[in-house]
């Protein structure tokens, strides 16, 4: 059995085409981030498209199958150890496929302690970055499904090949309980989201409420002063204490009104 590993970017495309004798279409969906898993069977070869995960992102893997020989094409980092102790070159697939799971396993546990560490900052102070971070981790959730949704393709047209082979079962059942648990904390980063975006939002309605007193307020004090500071003449505007008087008055209207205005915001809620 032969196995090769090329990573397409350090290697000349029309070299590797030559070589192998490969269909450039194939290369050209390897460089493609957004090029989705597929299983495809030809006259004497098969093409795989396989999503894998580097960091936080998703990689494309694309593999060329005869009856002895892989090649497996990239153009990022390919983190995996090939077992070459299966029998055909299709298990030795199946085997890339089940370390690409324990990938995404890895990845999971790790956006679950994002999230919890969010949940638990958010319940003394609400920040605008935690919901940015959620928003992050979402789009990290979205690929990381797609990704083990479109290697799960994969997985049943394996099994149909090999029907009842029980690797290939185990494989697909760990890639569905990955796949359950990315759709799972997707949920959750969903329901976290509107949660801190309601209190954000309420917390933006109590400011706006508290400076639209303040304004009133002060649009009344203002008001009254300017109007004593006019060359009219108004009661009371040669007495020595009528700066009191206009003081007294003025926060008292604003702070009837005030109550009021406040008395209106929490009717509405």
């Amino acid at each position: 059995m032969i196995i090769e590993n090329i990573n397409v970017k350090e290697n000349n495309v029309d070299e590797i085409v030559k070589t192998y004798n490969l269909d450039q279409d194939l290369l050209l969906d390897v460089q493609d981030s957004s090029e989705i898993a597929r299983f495809l069977e030809k006259s004497n070869y098969t093409e795989v498209i396989l999503k894998y995960p580097i960091k936080t992102e998703v990689s494309t893997l694309g593999v060329y199958l005869t009856k002895d020989t892989m090649l497996l094409l990239h153009t990022d980092d390919f983190p995996y150890e090939i077992d070459v102790s299966h029998k055909t070159t299709l298990l030795v697939l199946v085997d890339i496929i089940d370390k690409i799971t324990e990938s995404y396993f890895k990845l999971l546990k790790s956006v679950d302690k994002k999230i919890k560490k969010i949940k638990s900052s958010s319940k003394t102070k609400v920040k605008n970055s935690s919901l940015l971070s959620l928003f992050e981790i979402q789009n990290d959730l979205d690929e990381y499904v797609m990704g083990m949704k479109g290697n799960l393709i994969v997985i049943e047209k394996i099994l149909q090949i090999l029907h009842g082979n029980e690797f290939v079962s185990d494989a697909k059942i760990e890639n569905n309980q990955a796949l359950e648990t990315a759709l799972s904390y997707s949920k959750n980063v969903s329901n976290l989201k509107s949660t801190l975006e309601i209190i954000t939002n309420n917390l933006t309605n109590k400011r706006m409420e508290s400076l639209t007193i303040v304004n009133v307020s002060a649009l009344i004090i203002t008001s009254i002063s300017g109007l004593y500071g006019m060359n009219v003449r108004l009661p009371f505007a040669e007495s020595y204490n009528v700066f009191y008087w206009l003081l007294f008055v003025g926060l008292g209207l604003a702070m009837t009104i005030g109550f009021y205005i406040k008395r209106i915001f929490a009717d509405k809620k």
